[in-house]
């Protein structure tokens, strides 16, 4: 009877033994991730990090954990670039910013260099997209999944309708923070000012700036047609989301873990296109008709083109001309 008693008791410690070691294991497992993006929901960013977030939660189940933060609940994009450079974030999407962490991303700002997104889409996912993956590793710590889109931009005013490079003169234009971005209007003869995104639209209102450039998206996201009198449909530049997750947290999954998130971040990268080849279908006609006061006109392409020569050997020189070459002739393929 005592005999069998310790068996049963032997038994019962063995399998509340394995039961915890299992336990340990399963937690270890689990996948802790951190999400953050500046951006309000329907945003290009928001939407992009929102699919990256929704398809590894469909691939990894219980085994992923994520805490997920929009709308700048946690800062502007510059804050988010430090916060997730330092493993306070995970997973990010960087717009133009990108550049301030990585001078190569200056090529963004050539302009007129894209004529399609498909064309933009190719030089990506090629090699050029591998050596900014490995550019922003050993620059910046970070790992990029890939990349989405925000889209091709264009400049809305209270001036004059812009139709060649000197209806810019003098326009008090926001860009974002790229030092080459802004250096690209000042050769065109704009004022450029530097301006974070939520603060636009009261600029514009105000007088503080007279116009912007962006995407449709974003122009119609955050309404800035209501204080606009113009929209130039420039398509000046192409911008990417630069998808990247901290480089230390990156090497610290497993293989499996990382073919998981690779696989939603790719997910996430074809859903960013076609949310931005949406948009460019559907967007004018509802801008169009939300905004029946607002001027919409066409530039004149070949005078833009004749001015961007020099912008492109002058970015060239801040982004590496070896590079800025291979970019270049990729763009032309």
């Amino acid at each position: 009877m005592m005999m069998n008693f310790r068996k049963s008791i032997g038994s019962t410690a063995a399998a509340l033994v394995l039961s915890l070691m299992a336990t340990i294991n399963s937690q270890a497992e689990t996948l802790k991730l951190r999400l953050s993006v500046e951006s309000t929901p329907g945003a290009s960013t928001q939407f992009m990090l929102a699919s990256f977030r929704d398809a590894l939660k469909a691939e990894m189940g219980e085994d992923v954990a994520i805490e997920y933060f929009d709308s700048g609940t946690l800062g502007d994009e510059i804050v988010h670039m430090q916060q997730v450079r330092t493993g306070q974030l995970d997973v990010i999407p960087i717009g133009s910013d990108a550049v301030q962490l990585d001078s190569k991303f200056a090529v963004f700002d050539i302009p007129f260099l894209f004529g399609s997104r498909e064309q933009a889409s190719a030089v990506l996912d090629g090699a050029i997209g591998e050596e900014l993956d490995k550019s922003f590793q050993e620059n910046a710590g970070l790992k990029v999944l890939g990349f989405g889109e925000i889209g091709f931009r264009h400049i809305t005013n209270n001036i004059r309708p812009i139709v060649k490079p000197e209806d810019l003169k003098g326009v008090k234009l926001r860009t974002p923070g790229s030092k080459t971005r802004i250096l690209s209007f000042e050769m065109l003869g704009a004022t450029p000012i530097k301006m974070n995104v939520g603060e636009i639209y009261l600029a514009l209102q105000q007088g503080v700036i007279d116009g912007q450039e962006n995407p449709l998206g974003n122009i119609r996201k955050f309404s800035w047609f209501e204080v606009q009198k113009y929209i130039s449909f420039s398509r000046h530049v192409y911008t990417p989301i630069t998808f990247v997750m901290n480089l230390d947290r990156y090497n610290a999954l497993t293989a499996e873990q990382k073919e998981m998130v690779h696989k939603a971040a790719r997910t996430a990268v074809v859903a960013s296109r076609q949310y931005g080849a949406d948009n460019d279908e559907n967007l004018e006609k509802e801008i169009r008709k939300l905004a029946p006061n607002v001027q919409f006109n066409d530039i004149d392409q070949a005078a833009f083109n004749a001015a961007a020569g020099a912008i492109a050997d002058k970015i060239g020189e801040i982004a590496g001309k070896d590079f800025t070459a291979k970019f270049v002739a990729a763009a032309n393929q």
